[in-house]
């Protein structure tokens, strides 16, 4: 077991324990938000209140087109936050669009979801409510805080980047706004009039799109953005 995963297990067995019923949290510790619209809703507080970094251990990371996440990001960039996100290595071969919304992103052992922002909070992954609902924590001090520093320092040591030093992403700024687009369903014609531009320009990001997604048609590149086509059989 590596010292990534060590310190992942320790973390996610002290806040189980003060997560559970009954037990009264210890202070520097609140609940953020329970079920995935509330949680989304902290973190975009959350955003406004970050000022260098935004450090995030996502195991998962399945492509959604309506996640708020793809506006809160580059409102970030634009403020010169540092994001760094690290992944698991199978969550690439689901998520092949990941590399140009994330070009930063890199892979490596991460078994918890944890955001570690400025160094000076972190919001936690806890354990799912009955309803299995999931959960987020808010730590802004002790102990809690400390682990999760520590955590992000073991797991960007044992982590890689996806793309070498210079690599260009594989689709460009325009052509992701067009996979998001195709996606939610609309036509060559509509994302003209949406992004300002040709149906003919469209057409040939939407070419690239397939060639990227290894897609023989528009709905087969759906299903493997959506990580729901033949690599999630594999």
């Amino acid at each position: 077991m590596s010292e990534a995963q060590r310190l992942a297990l320790a973390l996610r067995a002290d806040l189980g324990e003060a997560c559970r019923d009954g037990v009264t949290a210890p202070p520097n510790l609140t609940l953020l938000g329970v079920g995935q619209r509330e949680v989304m809703a902290g973190l975009a507080r959350l955003e406004s209140t970050t000022q260098r970094s935004a450090w995030s251990l996502l195991p998962h990371l399945i492509f959604d087109p309506e996640d708020l996440g793809y506006e809160l990001n580059p409102r970030s960039t634009n403020r010169g936050v540092d994001l760094q996100v690290v992944t698991s290595p199978r969550t690439i071969r689901f998520n092949p669009l990941l590399t140009s919304f994330s070009p930063w992103v890199r892979v490596g052992p991460v078994p918890i979801r944890m955001i570690l922002c400025d160094e000076r909070f972190a919001v936690l992954e806890g354990p799912e409510t009955l309803a299995g609902d999931t959960t987020a924590w808010l730590t802004t001090g002790g102990e809690f805080l400390d682990q999760a520093r520590a955590l992000w320092a073991a797991t960007w040591q044992e982590s890689r980047a996806v793309l070498s030093s210079g690599e260009e992403p594989p689709l460009n700024a325009r052509q992701l706004e067009v996979a998001r687009r195709v996606c939610l369903g609309r036509t060559d014609a509509a994302i003209a009039r949406e992004l300002g531009t040709s149906e003919r320009t469209v057409a040939r990001d939407v070419s690239v799109i397939l060639d990227l997604t290894e897609a023989r048609s528009r709905a087969e590149a759906v299903l493997n953005m959506l990580g729901r086509g033949r690599q999630s059989r594999t």
